[in-house]
């Protein structure tokens, strides 16, 4: 079977991951894939690279332009450039939907993005769209034309074959955006089993880091404000007067990396706080295998994080904030623990619990990995994403992606 994949990310760090881990999976199981990207960009190249952050980041060639019109434009010239790319797309897509008339359309749904579903309908192609966030949830750089940004979900919504959502709380709101409840599939994001069977190479690391002796809370990412890692510091710190053992270990960089740095240092904890810094994609689960628990201090509430599942791959206990996307993967005090979000009281306790049980995060973490080799595979996500396209519509969902039921959203 023919796809063609197209979407208008930069290619960068998670988004790329995930459209990386997704065509690989596809072609892993004989299909054949064309991705079509913005002109300069390339996710199968850039996977797991960060994105532009800081005007001190570097760019070359077309990602100069990229670049600034991310960093330097206004708001509302920003969003009139992402309404743009609509008059742009029929040059960079039409040529390869006349030159694969048999293949699927499967795009990553944008702000203001309509082109690509029209495109797709007028050829009579079968069209699946992939929805990781949508207006009036909270995004990192704002919305001024939310409303303007709502109808147009709303139309494709009403015309895409079948909408894939990370998350129900997104499945719901593409539901009352207009999209059938047949047409609604919870389709989280998942892990490549291949990279994470071989526990263990964390050890060396320990010993480089000098913390053999240490209980190790970690967390992997993209250090943005709504993460609260600052939060976790203080936890932590507080968890050290009864366990002087502890220490944090933050992998990744971001752009609240100072504000944190400033944070330890703050608290006194700057020789208890580890920053790795970015580190190359495959490094990741030895980093990982490092921590004893592993942990999500915050989210946002629609998104699926893809560290939950690496975490959870390796074999670790998480706590998370008890949010939407979360409770669609974690069973609480079976496969992760959950507390309030916001609620750092509740936070500390949950690590405090598992600090001193390590039966629990044994018990915890081995489960957590059942499940996720189980159930959340990216060649699981294929096979349901092949499925859809050769019309099952009645074909047997996953063990994750329960049918949306509307009455009980």
């Amino acid at each position: 079977m023919q796809f063609i994949y197209h979407h208008r990310t930069m290619g960068r760090s998670s988004q790329a991951m995930h459209i990386r881990s997704l065509v690989e999976a596809l072609k892993a199981d004989g299909h054949e894939v064309t991705i079509v990207s913005p002109p300069g960009v390339d996710p199968l190249r850039s996977a797991g690279v960060m994105p532009f952050l800081r005007k001190t980041d570097r760019a070359r060639g077309l990602e100069r332009i990229w670049k600034y019109i991310s960093c330097e434009c206004p708001q509302l010239v920003f969003e009139v450039f992402e309404l743009l790319y609509n008059l742009f797309l029929p040059v960079r897509l039409l040529p390869t939907l006349w030159r694969q008339p048999d293949a699927v359309l499967y795009e990553r749904h944008a702000y203001f993005m309509f082109m690509g579903v029209l495109l797709g309908k007028w050829l009579k192609r079968p069209v699946l769209l992939e929805v990781n966030e949508l207006a009036g949830f909270t995004r990192a750089r704002g919305l001024i034309l939310e409303r303007l940004a709502r109808r147009i979900d709303a139309w494709v919504f009403s015309r895409a074959d079948h909408i894939l959502c990370v998350s129900r709380v997104l499945a719901d709101e593409a539901r009352q955006r207009g999209a059938g409840s047949e047409r609604i599939h919870v389709l989280p994001n998942a892990i490549d089993p291949n990279r994470f069977r071989s526990p263990g190479r964390g050890r060396a690391l320990r010993s480089s880091l000098c913390i053999e002796d240490s209980i190790v809370i970690g967390h992997v990412g993209l250090f943005c404000r709504w993460d609260r890692l600052d939060a976790l510091i203080e936890v932590v710190k507080s968890l050290r007067d009864r366990h002087p053992e502890i220490k944090v270990l933050l992998v990744g960089d971001g752009p609240e990396m100072e504000n944190l740095r400033q944070t330890a240092f703050r608290l006194g904890m700057e020789r208890e706080v580890i920053f790795s810094g970015p580190v190359p994609r495959y490094d990741v689960p030895a980093y990982i295998d490092v921590m004893d628990v592993c942990v999500l201090p915050d989210s946002n509430a629609f998104g699926s994080p893809i560290a939950l599942f690496e975490f959870m791959a390796m074999g670790k206990p998480c706590v998370v904030p008890d949010l939407g996307p979360m409770r669609d993967v974690i069973e609480d005090h079976a496969t992760g623990i959950m507390f309030p979000q916001g609620d750092h009281n509740a936070l500390g306790e949950a690590l405090l619990g598992l600090v001193e049980d390590p039966a629990l995060r044994n018990q915890i973490g081995a489960r957590a990995k059942q499940i996720v080799f189980e159930r959340h595979t990216w060649a699981a996500n294929a096979s349901f994403v092949v499925q859809l396209a050769l019309g099952e519509s009645s074909a047997k969902a996953l063990p994750q992606m329960k049918q949306v039921d509307c009455d009980t959203l």
